[in-house]
């Protein structure tokens, strides 16, 4: 089997680390602490953009309200949620592959840059890439273009020969943007037609689907 890309770009959560649960918990928890009501179907509908961008749109917060609630989430997350937090399946073999074939690889995560970094050491991935991106690495986070570009750059690769993985409307919004070959979208927490709405080219069901879009044989 032989890569379809020279470059591989992936998101974090939902889409190599089985964290959904996890966020969900955690903003849940934060969020009614500090008196707003919300519940895991309303943080459905806008979860994807980093948390102070969500609470903007869902409850109409600014920044500077936001930011007590964003501070306390961080700080819960990784105090009680992040220890938890495992590889989905095929995501494991998928690296290898991937790294076998000396595909070079680099996350963007709308997490911060340093949660993003303590997931993957967590993880033990921390030698499988190139580059980890946050939502305060570059000037802008997912959906922009910025933080891909800037993975590029690291891995000296072309949006026309590289793919972008995700799971949400950003990840497909800046893989589109950023003029990615590929786009791929993992179902689940969106559906195939919300994903190509937003600029997936391909979806896949899973990680072992994710391979074979990847991968020639």
């Amino acid at each position: 089997m032989r890569p379809r890309y020279r470059s591989v770009v992936f998101d974090l959560d939902g889409t190599l680390a089985d964290t959904e649960p996890l966020v969900l918990g955690c903003m849940l928890e934060t969020i009614n602490g500090h008196r707003h009501a919300v519940d895991e179907e309303l943080l459905l509908k806008y979860i994807g953009p980093p948390l102070p961008v969500m609470l903007n749109n869902m409850l109409g917060l600014s920044a500077e309200q936001a930011q007590p609630i964003y501070m306390d989430y961080l700080r819960r997350y990784e105090d009680v949620y992040m220890p938890q937090t495992r590889p989905l399946p095929g995501a494991e073999s998928l690296l290898d592959a991937l790294c076998e074939a000396n595909v070079p690889l680099a996350i963007v995560t709308n997490k911060r840059e340093d949660a993003g970094r303590k997931t993957v050491e967590l993880l033990d991935w921390t030698d499988r890439f190139e580059t980890i991106i946050g939502a305060d690495t570059a000037s802008d986070p997912k959906p922009h273009p910025a933080p891909l570009l800037h993975a590029l750059e690291i891995l000296a690769g072309e949006p026309e020969s590289s793919v972008m993985v995700g799971d949400t409307e950003s990840d497909m919004g800046a893989g589109r943007n950023a003029g990615f070959a590929g786009v791929i979208g993992i179902v689940g927490l969106r559906d195939d037609e919300y994903l190509r709405r937003f600029g997936a080219t391909h979806t896949a069901g899973d990680l072992a689907g994710v391979r074979e879009l990847l991968f020639s044989r």
